[in-house]
């Protein structure tokens, strides 16, 4: 390896007269192509070569021939420099020179970045007049920033395809690290990717002129030389670990790469005041189209059905508003009281008999498994029909509200009762039009035979694109006219998940003064309990669902104290990103409260959940999150293609079912 150690290597200089002197790469290293150099790329560049870019520094693409060979290089030309940082390239290196070494650092450890051919430098006294760094030219570059925008642009982006841009970067990146530099300029734009003929990505490293030698660089180094890169902060944290091969970084490196994050976002605040002129003309240039940020970037994941969180909890907090928390104090301070007796008798409303006839289930309105559902759903049901829950997801558009639509009426006219959520997307609160029209379109497609709505999804989840209970009433605000124009449709709100008494409060609160819905809407998990009788703050699965029906039976915009559980499961360990608590990205290691259990321990859950639930004559209906899925579902859906799988509580979901009413 050139040069190794901490202190930087040297370049094998060709001396020449009027102050020139050529460095080359080992292949060609010899004083003609020397020569030849000086004579093609020293005072002028050929006439045609072709600019690439031209700012402070200048790029130019250049065919010559060097030894017999013909290269396509790229020739960058730094612009002159002050006096002192003259008389340190003298001591040292040169912007050219350092880049050059630094890339034949990076070529001989087999890291991405192009190849070295040459340096020049022209010197008189001093002062350096010119200075030159030709590598090899790769053509179809775009950049980590250009290809991560894209992918944040979409409508919505996808978290399976960030991810594998980031996992196919991240391991690069060591990689630089490990050959022994420092970039010390590590932002997006200098991370250079091309597409490989099979698919994926090439990366490379630009702009090596910073780099550092050092030999093995500390946790700490390597985690401030990583401050720069421009990553949404949760998926930040995915990065790292992926960088540190699934597990979480050192204390050191997270302590560093956050100070000098810090100290540069101090810096970059400053610019304007550093260099006014330029930040002038920065204002008054037409501004590029950046993707969606902070709270208008909502990414999607397939993999576990729902959205992903862009940001870390500390950055979230900054951006929530307060009068979330404030909402609640109002009905729990005055209403307390009269909150407690409704919950003493909602827990005195039991039936005698669990009625399993109020259980039903979700399918995924998914054409490519959609037949497979089917065939899994006949074998669950036998003759009886299940009710049937589909959710309508706005970040699809009308081709996927029509065909959730479309496989609603289908499963309506085989029998079976079919209720739908209204699932929003963070576009749903910036564009209430679109809004509206989904629930337009699915109310005139679906009204003669739709059992329920359930309006929105869990917003007490920032995730699921809603920060300030005011956007869920701006969002629960059409129900009012629908209900006037479709009078037999029901209507359930505000779709909350978990057990998160001040979070229901607050959102009871936004709800419409009279009465436009049927029944209040919940998704209650307690995956993190464990047991379906374990308790949160004194209250189990059974204590939760009174506190719920009294909840409704309080809020002047629900009828009749009714509660419907639009969602539950647990977690399946050993899903990976498939997993709604692993997703995007399954990082290596212990795990602190991890909520997974075993495809037995699902089975067995459920059986106590169900039971406890449809032991209240508050629960109107309970459907299961879903038949099938490969992180959460009755049925395994391998993502390796394998054959769909029943699991123990397939079995177990038929035998409830399938149970005689008695």
């Amino acid at each position: 390896m050139p040069g190794g150690g901490n202190s930087a290597p040297r370049v094998r200089w060709h001396r020449f007269p009027r102050g020139w002197r050529v460095g080359l790469a080992a292949e060609i290293d010899a004083p003609e192509t020397a020569g030849e150099v000086l004579r093609l790329l020293g005072e002028t560049l050929p006439a045609d070569a072709r600019p690439m870019a031209e700012s402070r520094h200048r790029l130019d693409r250049v065919a010559v021939s060097l030894a017999g060979k013909p290269f396509d290089l790229a020739v960058k030309t730094y612009a002159p420099q002050a006096r002192w940082r003259d008389a340190l390239a003298r001591l040292a290196l040169a912007k050219a020179a350092h880049a050059f070494l630094a890339a034949e650092r990076l070529h001989a450890a087999g890291v991405g970045t192009p190849a070295p051919v040459a340096v020049l430098e022209k010197w008189r006294g001093g002062k350096l007049l010119l200075s030159r760094f030709a590598s090899v030219f790769l053509d179809n570059l775009t950049d980590l920033r250009v290809e991560l925008d894209r992918l944040l642009s979409r409508d919505p982006p996808e978290a399976a395809d960030i991810i594998a841009l980031l996992e196919t970067v991240a391991p690069a990146v060591k990689a630089f690290h490990d050959a022994g530099l420092l970039h010390c300029d590590l932002g997006n734009q200098n991370i250079a990717l091309s597409p490989k003929e099979g698919g994926g990505w090439r990366v490379s490293f630009l702009d090596l002129n910073r780099a550092r030698f050092v030999s093995d660089p500390s946790p700490a180094a390597r985690g401030k030389d990583l401050a720069r890169l421009d990553i949404p902060s949760d998926l930040r944290r995915c990065f790292f670990a992926m960088y540190h091969a699934g597990f979480d970084p050192p204390k050191a490196f997270t302590r560093a790469e956050r100070r000098e994050r810090e100290a540069f976002d101090r810096h970059t605040a400053l610019r304007p005041f550093r260099h006014p002129w330029r930040a002038w003309k920065n204002r008054n240039a037409p501004k590029e189209k950046r993707p969606p940020l902070g709270k208008d970037l909502w990414i999607w994941d397939e993999r576990s059905a729902q959205p992903v969180q862009a940001y870390v909890s500390r950055e979230r907090r900054k951006w929530m508003a307060a009068g979330n928390v404030l909402r609640a104090i109002p009905p729990l301070v005055f209403g307390g009281p009269a909150l407690k007796l409704a919950e003493r008798r909602a827990a005195e409303d039991l039936r005698s008999v669990v009625d399993l006839s109020r259980l039903g289930l979700s399918l995924d309105a998914d054409s490519a498994t959609w037949a497979v559902q089917k065939r899994f759903l006949a074998e669950l049901e036998g003759n009886a029909r299940i009710p049937l829950h589909l959710r309508v997801l706005h970040h699809q558009g009308p081709a996927g509200w029509e065909r959730t639509a479309r496989f609603a009426e289908e499963l309506a006219n085989e029998g079976h009762e079919v209720a739908l959520s209204l699932v929003q997307s963070r576009a749903a609160v910036r564009e209430p039009e679109s809004w509206e029209k989904m629930l337009r379109d699915t109310l005139e497609r679906t009204h003669a035979f739709a059992a329920a709505y359930f309006v929105c999804h869990a917003p007490n989840r920032t995730k699921w694109g809603i920060w300030d209970y005011r956007e869920l009433a701006r969002l629960v605000s059409p129900v009012r006219d629908l209900k006037a124009r479709f009078p037999e449709a029901k209507f359930c709100a505000p779709g909350c998940i978990d057990f998160e008494p001040h979070a229901l409060a607050a959102a009871l609160s936004v709800l419409p003064e009279e009465p436009v819905f049927s029944a209040l809407a919940h998704a209650l998990y307690v995956d993190r309990r464990g047991d379906p009788d374990n308790t949160q703050g004194g209250y189990d699965t059974a204590k939760k669902i009174a506190l719920l029906g009294a909840f409704a039976e309080k809020c002047r915009a629900i009828e009749g104290g009714k509660v419907v559980l639009t969602e539950v499961n647990w977690p399946l360990a050993g899903t990976g990103p498939w997993s709604p608590v692993t997703s995007p990205y399954e990082t290596k290691g212990p795990r602190k409260n991890d909520p997974s259990v075993t495809e037995t321990q699902y089975a067995i859950y459920m059986a106590k959940y169900i039971r406890t639930a449809l032991s209240s004559k508050r629960v109107e209906r309970l459907y299961w999150w879903r038949l099938a899925a490969h992180g959460f579902g009755l049925v395994d859906l391998p993502p390796d293609g394998s054959p769909p799988r029943a699991r123990p509580a397939f079995d177990t979901f038929r035998n409830l079912v399938r149970q005689p009413v008695r």
